[in-house]
C-alpha cells in the first residue's frame, strides 16, 4: 500500500450535512503527507448527493483527489466496507458526514500513526455543535454522541474503555486487513438510512483489531466539530441511543470476557447462564444507591430479552469468537 491517508465519508442523503464537512476537509493541513485522497460512498441516496459533492469540491478548488463510489445496499456497514475496499493508502480516516475536522486533525493523526505501528485504530474528540439549544441531559450522553474525550490522556484507551467511536477514527489498514483475513464480521448491524439499529460496528472492529494484537488509541490533539441535527437532540432519539447500547451490551461484554481471559473454553447452554446472571443482577436493582433505577430496569429487561431471543445463536457466536481469538493468539 502506498504511503498516505484516504479520507472516507459514507453518506445517505447527505447534502444538508456535507457543506461544513467538505469545507473542513478543504482546510486540512496536508503539506507533509505524501498522498491524500477523499472517497465518498453514496449509500443509495435519492437527493443528488453525488452531483452535489462533485460541484462543491470544484468550488472548493479540488483540494485533493476525490473519488465517488456507490453502494446500493442500505446500511452504514455495507457502505463503509465498500469504501475500505477502495482504499490503497496505508491509513484511512473515517469522517462522518456531519464531522468538521480541525485543520491539524489529519497531520496530527498521521504523525502519531507513523510513530507507533502497534496502533490499529486512533480516535479523537467531537465537540457538539447545533442550530438549537443543547439539552441539559446531553453532557451525560456525550460519549454516545461521539462528543466526549475517550481517555484521560493520549494513549491506549484501556482501562477506561476498550473501543473508540467511529466518528473521526483513523484505521491502520495493515491491521484492518489482518482482521479481514481472520474473518472479521459485524454481529450487530448499525444504521440503515437514518434509522439507528445498534451503532456497534466500529466497536466490534476495534475488538477484532485487539484480537489481532493491535492497540486502540485516543489522542487529545485530535478535535472536530460534530454538527448535530435538531432531530438528534430530541428525547425520542436519545432513547433510541440508549436502547442501541442496551442491545449491544451483551456482545460487547462477550468480546471483553474472551479478550481478558475470563472465557477460555466452551460452556454448555452459555446463553442460559448469562440470562440467569442478568436476572440475579436485576433483583439487586431496587437496592442500588446513586443509580438511575429506571434505566437499570430497562437495560436488564432488554438484555434478558436479547438472551431469550438469541439463545443458540449467542452460543454459536461465543464459540466462533473464542475459536478466532485462540487462532490469533496461540497459547493464550
Amino acid at each position: 500500500m502506498k504511503e498516505g491517508i484516504t479520507l472516507l465519508i459514507c453518506t445517505y442523503n447527505g447534502t444538508d450535512n456535507l457543506p461544513k464537512t467538505l469545507e473542513g476537509l478543504a482546510n486540512l493541513v496536508i503539506d507533509e503527507i505524501p498522498s491524500v485522497k477523499l472517497i465518498l460512498v453514496d449509500n443509495a441516496s435519492t437527493d443528488g448527493t453525488s452531483e452535489y459533492v462533485n460541484q462543491k469540491w470544484i468550488v472548493l478548488g479540488n483540494p485533493f483527489e476525490l473519488e465517488i463510489v456507490h453502494e446500493s445496499n442500505p446500511g452504514k456497514i455495507h457502505a463503509q466496507t465498500t469504501g475500505l475496499n477502495h482504499v490503497q493508502t496505508r491509513y484511512t480516516l473515517i469522517c462522518d458526514d456531519d464531522n468538521e475536522l480541525f485543520p491539524d486533525y489529519l497531520k496530527n493523526g498521521y504523525d502519531l500513526l507513523r510513530s507507533n505501528s502497534r496502533i490499529g485504530a486512533l480516535g479523537g474528540r467531537g465537540i457538539v455543535q447545533s442550530d438549537v439549544k443543547i439539552p441539559e441531559w446531553f453532557e451525560s450522553m456525550a460519549y454516545m454522541y461521539a462528543c466526549a474525550p475517550q481517555a484521560k490522556k493520549t494513549g491506549d484507551v484501556r482501562p477506561v474503555r476498550n473501543v473508540i467511536y467511529g466518528a473521526g477514527m483513523f484505521l491502520n489498514m495493515a491491521a484492518y486487513h489482518k482482521a479481514m483475513e481472520a474473518g472479521f464480521q459485524v454481529l450487530l448491524p448499525s444504521r440503515i438510512g437514518k434509522s439507528v439499529v445498534t451503532g456497534a460496528e466500529d466497536g466490534e472492529l476495534c475488538w477484532w483489531l485487539r484480537f489481532c494484537g493491535y492497540e486502540i488509541w485516543y489522542a487529545e490533539n485530535l478535535l472536530f466539530n460534530h454538527h448535530l441535527r435538531p432531530s438528534r437532540l430530541t428525547e425520542e432519539y436519545k432513547n433510541s441511543l440508549l436502547t442501541m447500547f442496551k442491545v449491544g451490551f451483551p456482545v460487547g461484554k462477550l468480546y471483553l470476557r474472551i479478550f481478558s481471559g475470563e472465557l477460555r473454553k466452551p460452556i454448555k447452554l452459555f446463553w442460559l447462564k448469562e440470562l440467569l446472571y442478568t436476572l440475579k443482577d436485576t433483583i439487586k436493582i431496587p437496592f442500588l444507591k446513586g443509580a438511575d433505577r429506571i434505566l437499570e430496569w430497562k437495560r436488564s429487561i432488554a438484555q434478558m430479552k436479547y438472551f431469550m431471543s438469541a439463545r443458540s445463536n449467542y452460543d454459536k457466536t461465543y464459540l466462533q469468537l473464542l475459536t478466532i481469538y485462540k487462532s490469533l493468539n496461540p497459547g493464550k
